[in-house]
């Protein structure tokens, strides 16, 4: 069973994940911005119930979204939950973690990315 340390160190890491596959989706041509969080969310719940591991888990979504080869900090993310949730041995649990908290996680992601965007409108 996950400490609550651990869930959080996860969950930021989905997260973290989540805006990057964001803004993957949101640069390809014919993408549909007005649906991009529910799509998002969607494919993260299904491939929870169908992977077995984060690897998958990321693919599994890059495949449903159509995006094309991942940009250096979504590899970067993918690789860093990845390697976090094989060195604990956690995959399982993870997964779990998606499917349980998959309201929570797409809440976070979804007031990060408007901190950024505040950020970015105030550098302006």
């Amino acid at each position: 069973m996950l400490s609550e340390n651990e869930r959080e160190k996860l969950r930021t890491l989905t997260v973290e994940v989540v805006l990057e596959l964001r803004s993957a989706y949101l640069g390809t041509p014919g993408c549909n911005v007005l649906k991009h969080w529910d799509q998002l969310q969607d494919r993260m719940r299904i491939a929870a119930r169908t992977t077995a591991a984060p690897e998958e888990w990321a693919t599994s979504i890059q495949r449903a979204l159509r995006l094309g080869s991942p940009s250096p900090r979504l590899s970067d993310s993918i690789v860093t939950l990845a390697s976090v949730v094989r060195e604990q041995r956690v995959a399982r649990e993870w997964l779990q973690l998606v499917e349980d908290e998959y309201g929570y996680v797409m809440a976070l992601a979804r007031s990060i990315a408007e901190q950024r965007k505040e950020a970015r409108t105030a550098h302006v």
